[in-house]
Formats: C-alpha cells, sequence, structure tokens
C-alpha cells in the first residue's frame, strides 16, 4: 500500500490519504480515474487519435497499447464503430 503512495503525485496522493487498504485505494484511484467524465473522454481520445508507432517499437506493443486505449474508452461509455475503429489503425 504504501509503495503505490509513494509512486503517486502530490495531488492525487492528497484524494486518497485516509485509505486504510489497498482495496480501498484502488476504488478511491478508480473512482477519480475511470469515471465517464467529458475530461476523461477527451484525454483518451487525445492519446488515441495522437498515438503512433515509434520507429523500432515492436508491432504487437503498438497494438497492444492501441488495445488498451480503445479498452480505457469503452470502460466510460465511449464506442467507435468497426469503420473508424479501422481507419484509427490505418492512420
Amino acid at each position: 500500500l504504501d509503495v503505490v503512495r509513494l509512486t503517486l503525485a502530490k495531488n492525487v496522493a492528497y484524494n486518497i490519504v485516509n485509505e486504510k487498504t489497498t482495496y480501498g485505494l484502488i476504488k478511491a484511484l478508480s473512482n477519480m480515474y475511470e469515471k465517464p467524465s467529458t475530461s476523461n473522454k477527451v484525454f483518451l481520445i487525445h492519446q488515441l487519435v495522437n498515438t503512433k508507432m515509434r520507429e523500432g517499437t515492436n508491432v504487437v506493443d503498438h497494438a497492444n497499447e492501441f488495445n488498451s486505449l480503445m479498452s480505457r474508452l469503452v470502460s466510460v461509455n465511449f464506442k467507435f464503430d468497426e469503420e473508424v475503429q479501422a481507419l484509427l489503425v490505418l492512420s
């Protein structure tokens, strides 16, 4: 629990200072970052659109990053149809 706290930014750590269990900590962080808020959606879409495969990067790693962002968008109730997903992969 303390190791996780040490890795958090000060403004985030302040919001979870009263959590006594790992479950409580994870729940608090989930409530902060996985809410389907507009700012969270904008942040994730920005990350997705600006995801580019860097030179020397493994294709599998790039595909995993893309899929991770898509999953995070689905978790905040934002869905792309299959055509848009294909266009994003090809861009």
